[in-house]
């Protein structure tokens, strides 16, 4: 009796290892088909994009070769100059031109006994002041060691820098302008101007004409985010 317990225990451990066994089996063989599985789905997805990238490229040529021939009418073609016009106002677009470069330095005289050494040194305002004269002189573009002067640029102090389109600047300042020579030339020139006080504190100051120059565009930030476009009296 005990020997027939004994084998019926064996031979439920012996069904219960072959049970484990071939779920352990099943199991890995349903491992090995996923990696198989998701190969293949990317294979289709890339297939997919690949298809979808050449369909837009022939409709990008498509587009390209309606938008030649419109060129023909005239219209396009006069709608591109305004447009250049309005880059050209925003500072978005570098331009060419003649007109004037000013060159300014710290004075390297030594301030006397009860001089403020901040008069021998130049500043955000006095940047400030020779843009205001520039503008009113009829200037079409103006720069400050590189950065574009537009409607939002900011010229103010930075510590011992400027701070011109949120980049730090400093001595020397090149202030090159795009316009008539003449009046940009006259109109820092003036007698009692910025110039002459300038000068007065030993400003080192060279203002030369250029008969061409080039200034690069304005690379900040156009976004807006409480201007909107209205129509006046809307």
């Amino acid at each position: 009796m005990q020997a027939k317990n004994w084998q019926i225990s064996v031979a439920i451990v012996c069904a219960v290892l072959g049970f484990l066994l071939v779920v352990q089996v099943r199991t890995q063989n349903v491992k090995n088909q996923m990696p198989s599985a998701r190969s293949e789905h990317l294979v289709e997805l890339y297939k997919e994009s690949e298809d979808q990238r050449k369909e837009l490229q022939a409709e990008v040529a498509s587009l390209r070769k309606g938008l030649s021939k419109a060129a023909g009418t005239g219209l396009p073609a006069a709608v591109n100059t305004e447009l250049v016009k309005a880059r050209i106002q925003a500072g978005v677009i570098g331009v060419r031109g003649p007109g004037i470069v000013l060159t300014l330095d710290d004075s390297t005289v030594k301030a006397q006994p009860g001089q403020k050494t901040e008069l021998f040194l130049i500043h955000d305002e006095d940047l400030l002041t020779i843009v205001n004269e520039l503008n009113a002189a009829g200037a079409e573009a103006i720069s400050i060691n590189g950065q574009r002067h537009v409607a939002s640029t900011e010229v103010r102090c930075a510590g011992p820098t400027t701070s011109v389109n949120k980049v730090r600047v400093g001595t020397p300042f090149v202030i090159k302008a795009v316009g008539d020579p003449e009046a940009l030339q006259n109109v820092l020139l003036l007698r009692g101007g910025v110039l002459s006080v300038l000068k007065a504190w030993g400003i080192r100051i060279s203002l030369e004409r250029a008969a061409s120059q080039y200034i690069p565009p304005y690379r900040g930030s156009l976004n807006f985010t409480y201007a909107r476009p209205s129509e006046e009296g809307e």
